[in-house]
C-alpha cells in the first residue's frame, strides 16, 4: 500500500493591526506576518513579528523547530494607506541586532533626509517623535520624525504590509485586518548574497520535504514504522497484546486492593506521581 504525504502549500492569513501615533513615530503595528524574502534573499519559513514599535525577523533552519532571530530593531517611521477595505501598513525599520546584522553593517554613515536638509552620521536614539543623529565629530542633532522623507542606511529597511481590513475606516484611523505577506527591502546596500548562502540558518525551512520523507520512510523497518502510527489504527496481534497487558495490570491492582482489605488495612488514595513514596496505612 502506497502512502502519500501532502505538504500544505497555502499560507494562512495573519491578524495585523495599526494604531496611529502622530506624536511619536507615526504608528504602532502588531502582528506576526509570513515573510518570504529579505531583499532578494529567500528566508526559510520567514516571519516578521511586529511588536508595536519593534520589528523582529525570524527563520527556522532545516531539521529544527525553534525560530532563530535574523534581524531585530525599532521602527523609526510608520504610516498607513487606506482605500476602503484595501489598506497597507508601511514603514522603515532600523536593525540593531540579529544573526544577519554582520552581513549588512559595514559602518557606512546613515543619511536622514527631511523636507529641507540631509543629516549624515549615526542614528543613536529615538524618543518623543525625534530622531537623534550623531555626526562623525560627535555632535548630536534632533530631527523631527514627522519631517523625515527618507532614511538611507545599511541597517534601515523599508517594509510594506498589504492588509485586508475587517472594517472600512477613514484615512488616519486605526485599522485591523489580515495579511498573508510583508515585503522588506533595503534602503542602501543589499545583504551580501554569497555570505548568506553559507549561513546555517539558510540551509532549510525546518520542515521535511516530500522527497526526504520518502527516503526516511524507506529506511524504516516495519516495527519502526508502527511507532509513527496512532494507536487507534493498530490492528491484529499488536493491538491485542497491548490490551492484554493493560487488563493484566488492572487485574493485579484489583487483587492487591482485595488482599489489603482482607487483612484489615486501608490505603488513602495518593495524588503523588508514579514512583513516589506511597502513603502509610492508617
Amino acid at each position: 500500500m502506497a502512502i502519500t504525504f501532502t505538504m500544505p502549500s497555502a499560507v494562512n492569513a495573519a491578524a495585523v493591526s495599526f494604531t496611529p501615533q502622530p506624536q511619536l513615530n507615526g504608528g504602532f503595528v502588531v502582528g506576526r506576518v509570513p515573510l518570504q524574502t529579505v531583499g532578494n534573499i529567500t528566508l526559510p519559513r520567514g516571519r516578521a513579528y511586529f511588536k508595536a514599535n519593534m520589528l523582529e525577523i525570524t527563520a527556522v533552519p532545516e531539521w529544527q523547530f525553534d525560530r532563530q532571530q535574523v534581524l531585530s530593531g525599532p521602527i523609526l517611521k510608520c504610516w498607513s494607506s487606506i482605500d476602503g477595505k484595501n489598506a497597507s501598513i508601511n514603514g522603515i525599520a532600523y536593525f540593531q541586532d540579529g544573526e544577519f546584522l554582520k552581513y549588512i553593517d559595514d559602518n557606512t554613515p546613515d543619511k536622514v533626509v527631511t523636507n529641507d536638509h540631509v543629516y549624515s552620521g549615526q542614528i543613536t536614539a529615538m524618543k518623543n517623535g525625534l530622531l537623534e543623529v550623531t555626526s562623525d565629530s560627535g555632535m548630536a542633532q534632533q530631527v523631527s520624525i514627522a519631517q523625515v522623507q527618507q532614511i538611507v542606511s545599511p541597517r534601515a529597511y523599508s517594509f510594506s504590509v498589504p492588509v485586508t481590513a475587517f472594517l472600512s475606516v477613514p484615512q488616519g484611523e486605526p485599522i485591523s485586518g489580515e495579511s498573508t505577506s510583508v515585503s522588506l527591502k533595503p534602503t542602501s546596500k543589499m545583504i551580501a548574497l554569497a555570505a548568506v548562502k553559507h549561513d546555517p540558518i539558510m540551509k532549510g525551512d525546518g520542515d521535511i520535504s516530500g522527497k526526504k520523507l520518502a527516503t526516511v520512510w524507506a529506511g524504516l523497518s516495519t516495527v519502526e514504522v508502527l511507532q509513527f502510527l496512532p494507536l487507534v489504527i493498530l490492528q491484529g496481534p499488536v493491538r491485542r497484546e497491548l490490551l492484554r497487558q493493560y487488563h493484566s495490570r488492572m487485574n493485579q491492582q484489583d487483587n492487591f486492593v482485595n488482599i489489603q482489605s482482607q487483612l484489615g488495612l486501608r490505603y488513602q488514595d495518593s495524588t503523588l506521581a508514579p514512583g513516589a513514596n506511597p502513603l502509610q496505612p492508617f
